[in-house]
């Protein structure tokens, strides 16, 4: 066994890739920290942590992406900023969020502020959605419980379970896990209501349903209301 047949070094924290990722955030913050283009004359949604998804009739948010600032051809995000950080916009003005994928980039403190601040920025009524890896499915999988419908997903991604829970808990940058109870329990102390799991492609706002087919499989859908 080749350990790079399931392993990757792609994503290993090194001093340099720490250093240069605090250089761009004090860069960006300091001196592209600009506020969101928000409409007077129609609603505005936020698609939180877009990466190179863009999606027409949301304000598009990512991290600063200096390569991206310098270079006029290519196309950047719609605001950039660090989720670390309070939000740099009014309070009330979202009509929904959207974000997929995103929150498992930060620590658990980091991503109960960030929730407080898009609860500030949202208006009542708004509806936030929530996507995220399902540690619950993974553990499924390492426990050989297959009893949900993504066992199927993860025999063909993984040969061992020690290896699914590595993906889940240590590649990609990925510094928190999640699954449905810890979630609601969290966003619910933030201050939203109504919080519930959903599947993919169905929630309370049809308007946020830009989940990616591609990552159906393996992830945590959960909603709530300011």
């Amino acid at each position: 066994m080749k350990a790079n047949e399931y392993f990757n070094d792609q994503y290993i924290v090194t001093l340099r890739g720490v250093l240069l990722f605090e250089v761009k955030s004090f860069v960006g913050r300091y001196l592209f920290n600009k506020q969101p283009k928000i409409s007077r004359s129609s609603n505005n949604y936020l698609h939180l942590g877009c990466g190179d998804l863009y999606v027409d009739g949301f304000i598009n948010a990512d991290f600063f992406s200096i390569l991206r600032i310098l270079k006029k051809h290519l196309k950047k995000p719609d605001w950039m900023l660090d989720f670390r950080y309070p939000l740099n916009c009014p309070d009330n003005i979202w009509d929904g969020v959207f974000t997929e994928h995103t929150i498992e980039h930060l620590y658990h403190n980091q991503v109960y502020g960030l929730l407080k601040e898009l609860h500030r920025t949202m208006k009542d009524g708004a509806v936030i959605r929530i996507s995220v890896p399902d540690l619950k499915k993974c553990v499924d999988f390492y426990t050989k419980n297959f009893s949900n419908d993504d066992s199927l997903y993860f025999l063909k991604r993984y040969k061992f379970g020690a290896e699914a829970i590595w993906n889940l808990t240590q590649n990609y940058f990925h510094h928190s896990v999640w699954d449905a109870e810890l979630l609601t329990a969290v966003m619910k102390d933030v201050g939203f209501h109504d919080v519930q799991e959903r599947k993919f492609k169905e929630g309370k706002n049809t308007y946020l349903l830009i989940d990616k087919e591609e990552r159906k499989s393996g992830s945590l859908y959960i909603e709530g209301v300011k």
